[in-house]
């Protein structure tokens, strides 16, 4: 269900009661738009905001072209309405009447505004010249599919010449969308010289903002390297061509998946993730008692679903297309890749469906890891610095309560390291003792993962 459904049925029902014209789809398009770019609640409507909406949110984030204008201002009436007659609308709110008033004279001017590229979000640019070339982001059936269609995007967009790009996208500002300025300020945050003086982080790429994927060859020898992809393809060599047995929830059933956990060895990288998270309490402890923990591990899940090490690998191996499912069973389909190209492909796929679901507390120090080591004048990134940065970052709700106790600090850096333990074994970067080496998959990735991020797909 939309977050918006419940609201949006009892307006329905409102208007259709009272034989007002009201539009589901447009109204739901709206809510959406407001809720996502600017934050705002659906009962939130200030001075200002019907024309904000119409001539800067719907043209540079809201569905190409140009909507039904009459139709919108008869939507946008007749729920402004219904929030009145219901008791919704917030106070902060105009009246109703001027707020139609406002819609209407914006009405005269949308269209104009919404063929204006120069008003469009750059995202919006990026995803429309997709659509001109038969590729768009929409109905994509599987991660696998949103990330070919992704790169494949990309790819053609930075193959055009400069005069061509920057007719389609005379500008790559946000349009004040308060999301895509977070994923632009996170990334801007990390690339400060020596004197903290920031600069742009589209510098990185050539003079139109247009950052290149890194050479294929490099990526996929990353990706054929990377200790994760191999644990995929044992994972699938696992199930097998007879298939394994799978619950409604589409998981291994409970016998299979402990039988899993001890091939696959999962508790080498459960033990790590506990070292991470407690320290000396897990490293000073005895042989036997570690191997009393990891049997503990394996018997406590009641569900495939509640194992972290091996639900990162399915869910990566099923979104990758690696593994077919029916109502009952699971089957492996590895299809080796033939190409450099297609091991990037299966590379993106796999680390891009880590890290969306990864724990939500883990994606942004993720993220800083990955942007930091984009910056090509960066040969290494000491991991010191990286607790440093992560400490001081507003998204770090330990560190908010540094005034008050300083010895939060211990655990602010072991979240750090649990967060970079899950993408440790995918080779997005190299340890050289207490720092990190940039990796040519590791860039593509940090280009993939701030996309998705403006596109709201994940949370920076």
């Amino acid at each position: 269900m939309d977050q918006h459904d419940l609201l949006i049925r009892h307006a329905v029902a409102w208007a259709a009661k009272r034989k007002q014209p009201l539009d589901r789809d447009l109204l739901e398009t709206v809510l959406n738009l407001r809720d996502f770019h600017d934050l705002s609640a659906p009962q939130e409507w200030p001075a200002g905001s019907a024309e904000h909406l119409m001539l800067v949110r719907w043209p540079s984030h809201g569905p190409s072209g140009v909507p039904d204008v009459e139709r919108l201002v008869e939507t946008l009436d007749s729920f402004w309405r219904f929030l009145r007659g219901t008791g919704r609308m917030a106070s902060s709110s105009a009246d109703p009447r001027e707020l139609a008033k406002e819609a209407r004279r914006a009405a005269l001017h949308m269209p104009d505004a919404c063929a204006d590229p120069t008003r469009r979000g750059a995202a919006k640019s990026m995803v429309e010249f997709g659509e001109s070339i038969g590729l768009s982001l929409d109905g994509a059936g599987s991660m696998e599919e949103l990330n070919e269609r992704l790169q494949q995007i990309v790819g053609a967009w930075n193959a055009l010449p400069d005069d061509q790009r920057m007719a389609l996208a005379p500008t790559t500002a946000h349009q004040g969308s308060l999301r895509g300025m977070a994923a632009t300020d996170l990334m801007a945050s990390l690339m400060e010289d020596d004197e903290g003086e920031a600069h742009d982080v589209f510098g990185l790429g050539d003079e139109h903002g247009n950052i290149p994927f890194a050479e294929v060859t490099d990526v996929a020898a990353d990706v054929r390297d990377a200790p994760f992809v191999q644990q995929c393809r044992r994972l699938v060599q696992w199930v097998g061509e007879r298939g394994r047995e799978i619950t409604p929830k589409e998981v291994l059933r409970l016998a299979p998946a402990r039988e899993a956990y001890d091939v696959l060895g999962l508790g080498e990288w459960e033990r790590e993730a506990d070292r991470l998270a407690y320290g000396d309490l897990i490293t000073k402890l005895p042989p036997e008692s570690e191997e009393l923990l990891v049997a503990a591990a394996r018997d406590s899940f009641r569900s495939a679903a509640e194992c972290r090490p091996l639900d990162r690998l399915w869910t990566a191996c099923v979104e990758a297309g690696l593994l077919e499912l029916s109502r009952t069973r699971a089957y492996a389909a590895w299809d080796e890749p033939s190409s450099d190209e297609e091991w990037r492909h299966l590379g993106t796929v796999l680390a891009t469906a880590v890290l969306i679901h990864a724990d939500h507390g883990h994606v942004s120090p993720l993220m800083g890891a990955l942007l930091h080591l984009i910056d090509p004048a960066r040969e290494s990134m000491p991991l010191r610095e990286l607790e440093d940065w992560w400490w001081q970052s507003p998204r770090n709700y330990v560190s908010l309560l540094r005034e008050q106790d300083e010895s939060m600090r211990s655990w602010s850096d072991n979240a750090l390291h649990r967060a970079l333990h899950e993408m440790e074994d995918l080779r997005v970067w190299r340890r050289d003792g207490d720092a990190l080496l940039p990796t040519a998959f590791g860039h593509d990735v940090a280009l993939l993962a701030a996309a998705l991020a403006e596109e709201g797909v994940i949370e920076a």
